[in-house]
């Protein structure tokens, strides 16, 4: 095997530790907190305020960790709300944007958050008598799209997300009493792009249609949808934060989620039984794609630490589950796999655990933390009692 392709003395645990229950979801602790130091230079060097996106991962223990180390959350539902305050308690602030909140949910969420940027005009005309102690703002569609598939595409054609800048631009212009109250503007508008040029050009883009209203703003939210791996990466960002700050004199945020989390997950399942099927090996594990849904919505193969390119045997991965499609991906290993062997999954962390459900009764994952110590904890387990419940 390749250098790449062995494993990390820090990884050991997941396929050593025979106590380890599979399937289960494991967050290495190590790996958040490397991109959260990253994340804090940032804050260092141009003020740029960092919130986790709570929407990629919410597991309490893991939001514990992350509160520590970032200026607050960001939610998009009362539920993710709630959530955040009890972590965070009175220590960060929440910012809440969402293009589904009812009347009820509003009024909720205007006594435990901080920043609400609403989805539309007819959203925040209906509801900003009720969120007067909040800061608020709208979320912004640029409409300047950087990703190919529209599925991710927040500035896709027709979008839900966000009121379109031009149409914002002339509102503005045409009736600025309705938006009398307004201090911020948000403007998610990627998904996994490693290039900070993508949001600079974005900025660019708002500062241009809204330089008369700029001045009259407070603060400006990012969004997220950017990887980084190292501070290189992060100049770009920094230089729009000091460019806002200094130039418009706004407070800027920044609310990655899959950044931070993804690359921490892993799924450790067994393999429970192989069998022939017309020549090829069928690998069966003790886990399903239900467990790593977007998998299945998206038709991709998922990474496999163990996997060999050059490896004299190949299999099919399937999950446990009657559905047909229960497929991850054909693999080849070094070594033959046996009823027992481990198999990792990784990059993990984001939209994964947060959707998983129990079709066909199959339990969900227990949880476990990985130290830096190379220490597994079990955080959580689930049992029939949990599936009884939801019925």
């Amino acid at each position: 095997m390749s250098a790449s392709q062995q494993f990390d003395d820090h990884l050991l645990p997941l396929w050593e530790e025979k106590s380890l229950t599979t399937p289960a979801f494991v967050y290495d602790e190590a790996a958040v907190t490397n991109k959260l130091e990253l994340l804090a230079k940032v804050r260092e060097r141009c003020g740029c305020q960092i919130l986790y996106s709570v929407k990629a991962l919410s597991f309490s223990s893991l939001l514990n960790t992350i509160a520590d180390h970032v200026d607050g959350f960001s939610a998009s539902s009362l539920f993710e709300c709630r959530l955040a305050r009890e972590v965070l308690g009175e220590k960060g602030s929440i910012h809440v944007t969402s293009p589904g909140l009812s009347l009820s949910a509003i009024q909720d969420i205007a006594n435990i958050s901080d920043y609400l940027s609403f989805n539309s005009s007819s959203q925040w005309q209906r509801c900003k008598s009720h969120v007067e102690r909040l800061n608020c703002g709208l979320r912004v569609n640029p409409e300047l799209s950087f990703v190919k598939d529209d599925r991710f595409d927040p500035c896709r054609d027709y979008s839900k997300l966000g009121i379109p800048l031009s149409q914002l631009a002339t509102l503005w212009r045409q009736q600025p009493e309705t938006f009398a109250g307004i201090s911020g503007i948000h403007i998610h508008t990627n998904s996994e792009s490693e290039n900070f040029r993508e949001l600079e050009q974005t900025i660019n883009k708002v500062k241009n249609a809204l330089e008369d209203f700029m001045p009259g703003l407070d603060w400006i939210n990012l969004g997220g949808g950017y990887l980084f791996d190292n501070t290189q990466q992060l100049d770009v960002l920094c230089s729009i934060a000091s460019g806002l700050k200094q130039q418009n004199g706004l407070d800027v945020f920044f609310e990655p989620g899959n950044a931070i989390v993804n690359q921490a997950g892993y799924l450790v399942a067994t393999v429970i039984d192989l069998f022939d099927s017309g020549g090829k090996t069928i690998a069966v594990l003790d886990t399903t794609v239900n467990h790593l849904p977007e998998v299945f919505e998206y038709q991709y193969k998922p990474v496999v630490l163990q996997e060999c390119a050059d490896g004299a045997y190949s299999y099919r991965l399937a999950g446990a589950s009657c559905l047909s499609g229960d497929l991850f991906g054909d693999y080849c290993f070094a070594d033959k796999l046996q009823v027992g062997s481990r198999i990792i999954f990784a990059n993990t962390g984001a939209y994964m655990l947060v959707k998983a459900n129990m079709f066909n009764g199959i339990n969900l994952p227990a949880i476990y933390s990985l130290n830096s110590s190379n220490e597994l904890r079990l955080q959580k387990e689930y049992d029939y009692g949990y599936y009884r419940s939801r019925w």
